[in-house]
């Protein structure tokens, strides 16, 4: 079977999804192509703060969406495993000032409120993509199963370990950050609802996040060579001593998560492409510009992206002019994210006990305007439309 069409979207993620709503919005046919059997998302918790809920309220994913299943972000701290809050900042009047709220909500969640907004005629699943051949104006895909497609303009949206950024711009390894992460739910009440703290120790780091009155979302990282694997049973173990004496419920976050459901990654970026597009591809979120989770950007910045994308190609006449324009708005803001986020998380893993006074001291000592300065300047909307 083959099949044709202008816009190809390789990846049905939270940034082939957010470009999908975003063209169907402006009535710019597509076609979706994603390997899994069905669409879902891992169980875990994500953040979106303003630049992201600015561009999903344009496709429909607005107040009600946030009232259901969101918990929004009134504080933000970095405290140590004491239990002494060493940073604060109160959100709020940055999002009165940005008019778009951050939130912490379940990927699960999310993933299916943009299915819903992409028709399923759209939409080609246990489509795994083994071949990409790209010419001037336009790219021949082939798939597992044996089908074929071909497009004009090939999105690349197909996350860190991008088969078309492989195929277009070669296999280089992502660059692994030194730190692996855990990360589960829990059924657990806290006290603070709105409250969003992470917790730096002498290398390793955790946050407990309310999703909303009865779950928490919750994850660690810890300096490790890369590429570890325990059974399900010793990682929940390794995790239960490690962070045993910590303050703000960390262990009692593990010991309420089934061992089975704790989810381990190490933690990877990647340096910056000279260009994210080559003749009919264009890359896009994770596949453009993985960044480490430090700064709660990750998805921000593919969702942006899918806005800024939708909004160029349904103006342009020419794809190039298309993929010009949207690199120009894009690429340094992201490229930014992707080094402060390294440099946020190669801070907070430092371990020996010099560094961490040092680093706790530098935190007590930062004014709230300057930390609220920072935060404002990345969670800004930057998107020019």
């Amino acid at each position: 079977m083959k099949r044709d069409s202008e816009i190809a979207i390789i990846g049905a993620g939270i940034g082939g999804l957010s470009l999908a709503a975003e063209l169907q919005l402006r009535g710019v046919p597509f076609q979706i192509y994603e390997q899994a059997e069905q669409l879902g998302e891992v169980g875990a918790g994500i953040g979106l703060w303003s630049n992201a809920t600015r561009c999903l309220s344009k496709i429909g994913i607005d107040d009600d969406f946030w009232t259901k299943h969101g918990c929004e972000v009134h504080k933000a701290e970095i405290a140590n495993p004491a239990g002494r809050v060493l940073s604060h900042c109160d959100v709020r009047p940055i999002v009165a000032k940005l008019e778009a709220g951050s939130y912490i909500v379940h990927r699960a969640d999310l993933h299916r409120a943009l299915a819903e907004k992409v028709s399923s005629d759209s939409l080609s699943l246990r489509k795994s993509l083994v071949n990409l051949e790209a010419r001037e104006d336009r790219a021949w895909l082939r798939f597992s199963d044996g089908s074929e497609a071909s497009a004009t303009i090939v999105v690349g949206a197909d996350g860190l370990r991008s088969r078309v950024r492989s195929a277009v711009f070669g296999n280089q390894a992502p660059r692994y950050a030194g730190q692996t992460c855990y990360r589960g739910i829990a059924d657990l009440r806290v006290k603070e609802r709105h409250v969003l703290r992470e917790i730096q120790g002498d290398g390793p780091r955790a946050a407990v996040i309310p999703l909303d009155d009865r779950r928490v979302y919750w994850w660690t990282t810890e300096n490790v060579p890369e590429g570890g694997v325990r059974s399900s049973a010793d990682e929940k173990s390794h995790l239960l001593r490690l962070y045993e004496s910590w303050s703000f419920g960390v262990a009692d976050a593990i010991e309420a998560t089934p061992a089975d459901a704790i989810l381990r990654n190490d933690l990877y970026d990647r340096p910056p492409l000279t260009s994210w597009s080559k003749g009919p591809v264009v890359l896009l979120g994770d596949a453009a510009h993985p960044t480490t989770p430090n700064l709660g950007q990750g998805a921000c910045m593919a969702i942006e992206d899918a806005h800024v994308l939708a909004c160029l190609i349904a103006e342009c006449g020419d794809p190039a002019d298309a993929f010009s324009r949207y690199q120009s708005v894009r690429k340094a803001r992201c490229e930014a994210i992707v080094k402060e986020s390294r440099r946020f998380g190669w801070i907070g893993g430092w371990s020996s006990p010099m560094a961490v006074r040092l680093r706790e001291a530098m935190m007590a000592l930062t004014p709230e305007f300057v930390v609220r300065r920072t935060l404002e300047k990345n969670i800004r909307p930057s998107t020019p439309f």
